[in-house]
């Protein structure tokens, strides 16, 4: 386990912390990256968050706002709302990951750290930083993704639909040369 990752786990132990992280080492990384497990929750809905520690200088915080596909309408509307919050907060970088059909709208907070690192100022961000960001502005990523309204129907509900709107189309009049 890299250094920074001991500190912060030795940090987590003495604040009785334990019940909120889960430690997790990524095998064969050649920078002895560290991954540990946790929950931000929001009107009942858990959200993912990862506090990342390897042997560079750099560590981060990730917090998985939403994943699945999205219609490129949808993908639209959250690239909108992403694009002003990176332009509203320095500190942190929302961004809409896609990897292998899969997407995620991911917030990042960068932690630097070079040779004196501070578990406390993880810490801190997290929960006097992150958390509240999320409490207040983690609902324009959410409205956005749900501004766009997605109805999924099958093939068949299809024709049936198009095949409806062929038959009851309207007719068109012509007006009578009469008088």
């Amino acid at each position: 386990m890299n250094k920074k990752a001991e500190l912060f786990q030795q940090f987590i132990v003495e604040n009785e912390l334990t019940n909120l992280f889960t430690l997790r080492e990524i095998e064969n990384d050649p920078y002895n990256t560290v991954v540990f497990d946790a929950t931000v929750e929001y009107n009942d809905i858990v959200f993912p968050l990862f506090v990342v520690l390897d042997d560079t200088p750099f560590g981060f915080v990730r917090l998985e706002v939403a994943s699945g596909r999205l219609t490129s309408e949808q993908r639209k509307a959250t690239l909108d709302v992403l694009n002003q919050l990176n332009s509203e907060f320095k500190c942190f970088k929302h961004y809409l990951m896609e990897e292998d059909g899969y997407e995620a709208i991911i917030l990042d907070v960068s932690l630097m750290s070079g040779d004196n690192f501070e578990p406390a100022l993880v810490a801190y961000t997290i929960f006097e930083v992150l958390y509240p960001h999320t409490q207040k502005d983690l609902t324009r990523i959410i409205a956005a993704v749900e501004s766009v309204k997605v109805e999924t129907v099958s093939e068949q509900e299809a024709e049936t639909v198009e095949e409806t709107k062929k038959n009851n189309k309207p007719r068109k009049t012509t007006k009578s040369k009469k008088g």
